[in-house]
């Protein structure tokens, strides 16, 4: 596999209220590839992007980009390079879209920000281009505003935005959460394409690991701070190894079975929490496969 474009080395957040938001997180991005980080709200996936678009500093730990350690950084023209290079695509399309400005405006500035070597017409011409790469049409979008958008053209509009700046990395917040279900699967379609296309490292952050099948070669479980499993997505998904992965893959509906069919955690998720709180290591249980280890007992 490819060295790392950005990874953690026991990442750790605790906030003044003595919230442990995130407990010694090792994760990494490869070039063209997508890790799922996936968790129930609170289990710190959002703070975890925050943390890697400097947007928070880290309590303890190490955030690494193409090997350097970027953790302390806080010159402006150095957070702004690094901000170019990382981009966020945020849960809601709408609120990330300026409603007073155009789809034009939006992917044109910056353009006019990052790319010196464009003129006016060669702005025009990549505006164009970013649009028709996300599978939205040029002539009868580039005027409108956001509230003249569906959600998932508007979704399709930030991620153009994202890719105007010839990012190496792009944080996916819950980018479907919003869209109705019929276009969701198309838009992790695009994700999918561009990530490849662009050779872009793509983190992809959800609630819903079924979705990470269709996004991420690899996928990291995240239960309140920790990671409990992590691996190839095949791996995690189809023979999960760790109690809580279990149980969020119970909690997918499946129109094949009655809600909590056969027996599933469903009905035992407090005592499962509780499991996933104890002490253990995370051990390798497969070819790039770990799962924390636990006392099966407590959740009998």
């Amino acid at each position: 596999m490819t060295t790392p474009v950005l990874q953690t080395e026991k990442l750790s957040m605790v906030f003044p209220n003595g919230n442990k938001a995130l407990d010694a997180v090792d994760l990494s991005l490869h070039p063209g590839r997508a890790l799922a980080l996936v968790g129930e709200s609170g289990s710190g996936k959002s703070t975890c992007a925050k943390l890697l678009t400097h947007m928070l500093r880290p309590t303890s730990g190490r955030i690494l980009f193409q090997g350097r350690d970027i953790t302390g950084l806080s010159g402006r023209r150095e957070l702004l390079e690094y901000r170019r290079v990382v981009q966020m695509v945020f849960q809601d399309p709408f609120a990330a879209l300026n409603p007073a400005h155009t789809v034009a405006h939006h992917l044109a500035r910056p353009l006019a920000l990052h790319r010196p070597d464009l003129d006016r017409a060669g702005r025009g011409a990549e505006v164009r281009a970013l649009l028709t790469q996300v599978e939205l049409d040029a002539d009868s979008l580039l005027h409108r505003f956001p509230h003249e958008l569906s959600g998932g053209q508007r979704q399709r509009v930030s991620l153009a935005r994202a890719l105007a700046v010839n990012p190496a990395v792009i944080i996916a917040d819950e980018p479907t959460s919003m869209l109705d279900v019929s276009i969701r699967l198309s838009v992790l379609d695009t994700l999918q394409r561009l990530k490849a296309e662009r050779d872009i490292a793509l983190l992809y952050i959800t609630h819903d690991i079924a979705t990470a099948r269709y996004v991420a070669e690899e996928t990291a479980v995240l239960f309140r701070g920790r990671v409990v499993e992590s691996g190839p997505t095949a791996a995690v998904i189809d023979g999960p190894r760790h109690p809580y992965t279990r149980l969020l893959l119970s909690a997918v509906p499946d129109a094949g079975r009655p809600f909590d069919a056969g027996g599933s955690l469903i009905s035992r998720a407090d005592a499962v929490r509780r499991l996933s709180e104890g002490p253990g290591d995370l051990v390798y249980v497969g070819p790039g496969h770990k799962a924390r280890t636990v006392d099966e007992r407590v959740a009998a």
